[in-house]
């Protein structure tokens, strides 16, 4: 089995989780309490279920969750947005990331629902 760290799913992530910091760095203080803290809560939250997904036996809860978890970072990155706390052009690279995450998720989980696999 390959070392979650080494998955596509888990690097693409990683890099929402960087990014998502990086977008909510400048914010203000009580948007980045509230609002900030979620977001790097469900991408750290995203990370440990990939983790979970790729050493459980059964993989689509996992799965199922780490979809919902990505589209709640997508939920709350679309609410900056559209509040002016971040501009389309930051939005752009996460929403690239987030939909990548979900694509490789769902491939995974038609992979681990196949009798072959």
């Amino acid at each position: 089995m390959v070392m979650h760290t080494e998955l596509d799913i888990y690097k693409a992530a990683y890099e929402l989780l960087s990014l998502a910091t990086d977008l909510t760095q400048n914010i203000r203080r009580d948007i980045k309490a509230s609002l900030g803290r979620k977001i790097s809560d469900e991408c750290v939250d995203l990370l440990v279920i990939i983790a979970r997904a790729n050493a459980a036996k059964d993989k689509t809860p996992h799965l199922t969750e780490m979809i919902e978890r990505a589209q709640v970072v997508d939920f709350l990155l679309r609410v900056l947005k559209d509040k002016g706390f971040i501009t389309v052009k930051q939005l752009t690279p996460a929403m690239k990331l987030i939909a990548s995450i979900g694509k490789q998720a769902n491939g995974w989980k038609k992979y681990t629902a196949s009798p072959a696999s």
